[in-house]
């Protein structure tokens, strides 16, 4: 019988966060509450969301929307 072994979730890897999303969470208490609380899979999806951006100024946007977005409860962008 072929037995393999998969990573358990916990020993996935995280997605890196970006520095500017990291101030504004720190700006914001209850939006750093609320991505504390979020899945592994839940915050690669908000830096995928906010990473996928093609100009600067619509990442700077997105960082604001998942920062007002966290902070009313919302799991996912």
């Amino acid at each position: 019988m072929n037995k393999t072994k998969s990573k358990p979730a916990a020993e996935e890897s995280e997605a890196t966060l970006p520095v500017d999303l990291r101030k504004a969470l720190a700006a914001a208490p209850v939006a750093k509450a609320q991505w504390r609380d979020l899945t592994p899979i839940a915050r690669r999806d908000f830096i995928s969301w906010i990473d996928s951006a093609k100009q600067p100024e619509t990442h700077r946007r997105r960082i604001e929307k998942a920062c007002s977005m966290l902070a009313a409860g919302k799991r996912r962008p």
